[in-house]
This record gives structure tokens, C-alpha cells and sequence, in this order.
């Protein structure tokens, strides 16, 4: 099967070419079929997810805790142990991603460092842990159910004074 710049499924029709094309003595058409496919770029790494359950027994293991909650969130409670970069900070416009949480993480963590991430549900904490992911960090678990999912097994809180 010829591939085209429209992908390897694309069938591409004379209806599609412009007038001066068309009676070009299919020039176009030999051109397109010669030209290689390009793959596209590999998608983004998915990192692993973990209940709650799990997640205890890595940080018993030496597994370090990353919040990725914002400030706020944060002082409102979070896991004993638990180190806060915002992933997200609120506005008047909504959440907005942190422009500098890759070169924070950076400056904190290692790329060979074990981390486990979590947010308030598990939404953002899933899009810092793929960030961190493609950025080179090999040991990153995201905790599905964030800290809902925390407090509900009655785990342990730290709340500031």
C-alpha cells in the first residue's frame, strides 16, 4: 500500500488536488507514493498506578511521597512525610499548570529516586507522574484516589500548625 503524507490509510483522490495539480500527469500522486512514512512519536509514557493499599508497603520500602496539591490543599492536611510541589496552582481562570514544577521536582528529586505522587483525586497527580515520566524518572507511581482515597482508609494525616 502506497503512504501518503495523510497517513498509510488515506487514499488520495484527484477531487482533493487543486486545478494546476490535477493535470499534471500525476506527478503528485508518484511523488506521494515514493515518500516514506514518518512514524509519529511514541506516545506519552503511562506510568504505573497503585491503590492506597500498595502504595503503604512503598513507602515502607524507602519510596518517597510527592503532593502535587496545591500550597493551600496542602496546609489543609496531607500524608505524614509528604513533600508538596504544586502540580496545578488555582486562578481567577481556573487551574493552571505550574510553569516551574519540572525544574522544582529536579532541584528535590533524582531521576533514579522511588516516588510515589498524589493530588486531591488522582487526575493531576496522573499528569505530574507522565511529565516526570517522560522527563527520565524511572521510579514514579501515581496513587489512584489521591488523598480521598488516603483519608477514607483512615491512614495517617499531618496537619500544620
Amino acid at each position: 500500500m502506497a503512504t501518503t503524507i495523510f497517513g498509510p490509510s488515506y487514499r488520495l483522490t484527484r477531487r482533493f488536488l487543486p486545478p494546476l495539480l490535477r493535470s499534471s500527469n500525476h506527478l503528485c500522486f508518484r511523488y506521494i507514493s515514493e515518500t516514506k512514512h514518518v512514524p509519529e512519536k511514541d506516545p506519552l509514557p503511562t506510568p504505573k498506578s497503585v491503590p492506597v493499599s500498595t502504595a503503604i508497603g512503598l513507602i515502607r520500602d524507602g519510596y518517597a511521597f510527592l503532593d502535587v496539591r496545591t500550597p493551600n490543599e496542602f496546609k489543609a492536611g496531607h500524608p505524614s512525610g509528604a513533600n508538596n510541589i504544586a502540580y496545578m496552582f488555582q486562578t481567577n481562570s481556573g487551574m493552571l499548570k505550574n510553569p516551574e514544577f519540572e525544574q522544582e521536582v529536579l532541584s528535590s528529586f533524582k531521576k533514579d529516586d522511588q516516588i510515589i505522587i498524589g493530588c486531591r483525586s488522582g487526575k493531576r497527580s496522573l499528569m505530574a507522574a507522565t511529565d516526570l515520566t517522560s522527563l527520565g524518572f524511572q521510579n514514579v507511581v501515581d496513587l489512584a484516589g489521591g488523598y480521598i482515597a488516603w483519608t477514607q482508609k483512615g491512614l495517617p494525616v499531618h496537619f500544620p500548625e
